[in-house]
């Protein structure tokens, strides 16, 4: 976005500003990046701003945010959430018990708990298999650089004082550059071999079946967000981790490369996951989240700027309405398909790199196998964490509308509350002797043309 703002990818810029064929949302990760080169001047403030406004203007305040317990859509200008994420700001920078203790002083209603609360974890003692790797050899090293201080204050408060410690050093220092080091080294693996590699997932998982483990064992992808969510963003991390197309921390000159960065990525792909196509100009980020997908079996596609361009000036930029209806037949007679034969009929279905009235990208078609009538239908498979929001359905009932004229029933452009209702009404048209249904069973939206 910020390329584009700034006079890049100019053919890109004129297919998604202000086209209503796309739905293009934000996510709370574009406020992140941002905010990683916040500074209190005017300059940089009038810099931000603009990039704040430019959001705003492409995805029309369309929000993608993680509740921490789904992925959500909303309304939310980036204004706001860029204030919220300042007003925060130093909120949880001291994670120390007596940091802590300043957030519960803040209300006096969790005063008094917070009091009781953290001289309670003050008094709670460490595992004991924690004091005993800062007293082995092999260990003792890296412990003391994922948690210093801790030897000297075996304790629960001075784990929360070196775990806020630790927490700084990875996202406002380059802690996180040690932090991958040392993993890389403890694991044997060779950076130069695996940065590049075509596999990489192979040489993680060798080094850790040596050791008799696995890079997953420990990480719970249930909890602080959708189970999909937190798999997507940790597959990156460990990928990044390891070494495989590693980014770069930098924290000398201009914008700041911390973890907080990479972090910010993983969301990024994670967030990317609920649409059709992922544009990236990020060549080790483009290359991490292409393997991710491979790997959990997520079809989001993800392009440079200029391979969605040219994907879209050759199959989403359909210039004439009456189109959505002549591509597909021409797809039945020529292109390949998966036929599935049952007691009754025989199934073929055709993946196809259109979005015929911007929706549908699978036609289906279903040969009786007796004299009835051929049926054939419309249907969408739909990124992996995907929903379908009301706007799309409203923006696909008006292209249907400019071909077909009104519904049978009069019923009209289609309304939110719609959708609150277990079984859709759905629309129906009629042109000459062919009738279009506009339905959605089991969930799934799909157009019939009954003959």
């Amino acid at each position: 976005m910020s390329q584009i703002k700034n006079g890049d990818h100019s053919e890109l810029k004129e297919i998604i500003l202000d086209n209503e064929k796309l739905f293009i949302p934000f996510s709370t990760s574009h406020i992140g990046d941002i905010f990683s080169s916040f500074k209190e001047t005017s300059t940089q403030r009038e810099y931000i701003e603009s990039d704040l406004n430019f959001i705003s203007e492409l995805t029309k305040n369309k929000c993608l945010m993680n509740t921490g317990k789904d992925v959500v859509l909303d309304f939310y200008p980036p204004q706001e959430l860029f204030e919220q994420r300042i007003e925060e700001k130093d909120l949880f920078n001291d994670l120390s018990l007596d940091g802590l203790m300043n957030i519960f002083e803040q209300d006096d209603l969790t005063k008094s708990i917070g009091k009781s609360l953290i001289n309670l974890l003050k008094s709670i003692p460490l595992e004991e298999s924690l004091k005993q790797a800062f007293e082995n050899q092999e260990s003792a090293e890296q412990m003391d650089k994922m948690f210093p201080g801790l030897k000297e204050n075996p304790t629960m408060e001075g784990f929360f004082k070196s775990f806020s410690q630790m927490n700084l050093n990875l996202n406002e220092s380059d802690g996180y550059q040690e932090l991958r080091k040392t993993v890389q080294g403890g694991m044997g693996i060779n950076r130069d071999k695996i940065f590049d590699s075509k596999d990489p997932y192979k040489i993680i998982e060798d080094k850790y079946k040596k050791v008799r483990t696995s890079p997953n064992q420990f990480i719970d992808n249930t909890k602080n967000g959708p189970e999909w969510f937190n798999e997507i963003t940790n597959e990156y991390l460990l990928l990044d981790i390891h070494g495989y197309q590693e980014d770069k921390v930098n924290i000398k000159k201009g914008r700041k490369e911390t973890f907080k960065n990479t972090t910010e990525d993983a969301f990024h792909a994670a967030f990317a996951s609920t649409c059709n196509f992922y544009i990236i100009n990020d060549n080790k980020s483009y290359k991490k989240t292409k393997l991710i997908y491979e790997k959990l079996g997520i079809n989001t596609i993800v392009f440079k700027p200029s391979e969605f361009v040219e994907y879209y000036q050759k199959y989403l930029d359909i210039k004439e309405v009456i189109l959505n209806f002549r591509i597909p037949f021409e797809i039945i007679k020529t292109a390949d398909f998966y036929e599935e034969v049952m007691e009754t009929a025989t199934l073929r279905t055709y993946y196809v790199p259109f979005f015929f009235f911007g929706f549908f990208n699978k036609i289906m078609v279903l040969i009786p196998n007796d004299d009835s009538k051929t049926l054939i239908l419309l249907s969408q498979n739909g990124p992996s964490n995907h929903r379908v929001y009301s706007m799309e359905i409203q923006h696909l009932y008006k292209q249907l509308s400019e071909i077909l004229g009104n519904d049978i029933e009069n019923l009209g452009q289609i309304k939110d509350e719609e959708f609150k209702e277990e079984e859709w009404i759905g629309r129906k048209w009629q042109l000459d002797e062919i009738t279009f249904r506009l339905t959605r069973p089991n969930g799934h939206f799909q157009l019939y043309f009954d003959q």
